[in-house]
């Protein structure tokens, strides 16, 4: 979600509010995946039903939904927009947004594969419209310290089925609870509501998808506050997220408007990217040249 998957590595106009703002939605996103299953009549507890929902991810394939993300603190911002998931055969994902920050309205389109995020936005024109391009691509290899790795291992296992992993973490909630039902988009679902803290979710992962989630967790303090809405199916049709991250109040609402229907997301042509300066990713030269994606 981090904006996808992690904080912005280039730093231009609002990009630190959506950068924070992006943390947030890349844990939601990930965290908050629901799938298709069978019901079941016998009552459940909050746990169990939070359980549930975590191994339903496992059966998704694809995903669409709408978010909100409200920044506070030092930089305020607001982010909308729409995200698309295509978790297999290979993993894609694709952000249309809306970010208001400091009295400016700033529009981007980011599409991230397991090698690149690909940015298109005015902001980046300084960068972009030199060459006639129209697309920045980050490698995710060219990203420094250990985010960077963190980050595309941790595609790589959203790809390979660990959403059910990553799902785990609001199973480490200790005092989830049942808030009653409601009503979403004409579907009853239940809500549920509870916190965890960034240690218990981590501690709650297999070792290997620990160390890869770890980096990314350490960006947030305090415990992490969260609504689900799950319906008799044990889909998530509602996530929402409050939590503190490098400083700044997230509060973040997605809403899961569809699961395994086709998604349409295509990488930018060739001939329409411009490869981001290492210079500014935390190198000291310029890259050449597109990644493999």
């Amino acid at each position: 979600m981090t904006h996808l998957w992690t904080h912005s590595p280039v730093r231009v106009g609002p990009g630190r509010a959506a950068g924070v703002a992006a943390c947030a939605g890349a844990l939601a996103l990930i965290t908050g995946c629901g799938g298709g299953g069978a019901g079941s009549a016998a009552p459940l507890t909050p746990r169990m039903a939070i359980s549930l929902a975590a191994d339903e991810t496992q059966r998704v394939n694809s995903m669409s939904s709408n978010v909100v993300v409200n920044v506070s603190g030092i930089v305020s911002a607001t982010t909308t927009g729409s995200i698309q998931v295509q978790l297999r055969p290979k993993l894609l994902a694709d952000e249309d947004l809306s970010i208001v920050s400091q009295g400016q309205t700033l529009s981007m389109t980011d599409i991230v594969s397991t090698k690149a995020v690909y940015l298109k936005s005015a902001a980046f024109s300084g960068l972009t419209a030199p060459s006639g391009k129209t697309w920045l691509e980050i490698p995710l290899s060219d990203l420094s310290g250990s985010a960077g790795s963190a980050l595309s291992s941790l595609l790589q296992n959203v790809q390979n089925g660990d959403p059910l992993t990553q799902t785990r973490m609001l199973v480490a909630s200790k005092d989830v609870r049942k808030v009653g039902p409601q009503v979403i988009d004409g579907v009853a679902v239940t809500h549920y509501a509870g916190t965890f803290t960034p240690k218990a979710a981590v501690a709650n992962l297999p070792a290997n998808l620990r160390q890869q989630v770890a980096p990314l967790l350490t960006l947030i303090t305090g415990d992490i506050r969260f609504d689900a809405w799950i319906d008799a199916s044990h889909q998530v049709r509602k996530i929402a997220e409050v939590e503190t991250v490098s400083g700044e109040t997230v509060n973040l609402t997605m809403t899961i408007t569809s699961l395994n229907r086709p998604v349409h997301i295509a990488l930018p042509a060739p001939g329409q990217v411009q490869v981001a300066p290492k210079s500014i990713l935390g190198h000291g030269s310029n890259g050449s040249g597109p990644s493999a994606s």
